[in-house]
């Protein structure tokens, strides 16, 4: 291969709560960005959000004066704060409802493949909604990764048992509010 030249494979893709810009394949020969230990916060602290800022971007062992610098304004906000998606969301009826778990994910240590996350906020809560098509039939609120949707509640809501439901289930920050949801239909 040529120099600067690269042939990656075996691509870990979506990590970080990077999922949803992962939804389309990109062509052979797309541009990348090789995030390392280069890599710096360019805001810190909720008194740093919804304000502008004036940047130089410029390769690592370069000046913010060198021709190659960029320049740009840029406004952070809550995003990079957003508690990820929960995974693997499973639902099962018993006699007393609609059971349903998740597993939660973090944006603090959370890539790593061995034991339960970090937790990643001040105290752990989610909220778990039902839907009908865009409409909220109910919303649980959960201090746990599992909830319980009562039979009760289910036929209060939509008139008998449901064959199949959809839920949204999202992560809470008492910084930044209802996280990233997982949405999914569940046969029952």
């Amino acid at each position: 291969m040529d120099e600067r030249t690269y042939r990656l494979s075996r691509l870990l893709r979506g990590q970080s709560g990077s999922e949803q810009a992962m939804a389309a394949a990109l062509p052979a020969g797309a541009r990348f960005v090789l995030l390392d230990a280069s890599l710096v916060p360019i805001a810190r602290g909720l008194d740093a959000l919804d304000r502008p800022l004036s940047l130089r971007l410029v390769g690592r062992g370069r000046s913010t004066d060198d021709a190659s610098a960029v320049a740009l304004t840029v406004v952070p906000d809550r995003t990079a704060l957003l508690p990820l998606a929960p995974a693997h969301v499973k639902a099962m009826r018993k006699s007393d409802g609609v059971h349903v778990s998740w597993i939660r994910r973090t944006r603090i240590d959370g890539d790593g493949w061995a034991g339960e996350v970090p937790l990643g906020e001040d105290g752990e809560a989610y909220r778990l909604d039902i839907l009908a098509g865009s409409d909220v039939k109910r919303r649980i609120a959960c201090t746990a990764s599992t909830a319980l949707y009562a039979a009760a509640d289910e036929v209060a809501d939509f008139g008998a048992l449901q064959a199949s439901l959809h839920l949204r289930v999202m992560q809470m920050s008492g910084t930044a509010g209802p996280g990233r949801a997982a949405d999914i239909t569940v046969s029952l």
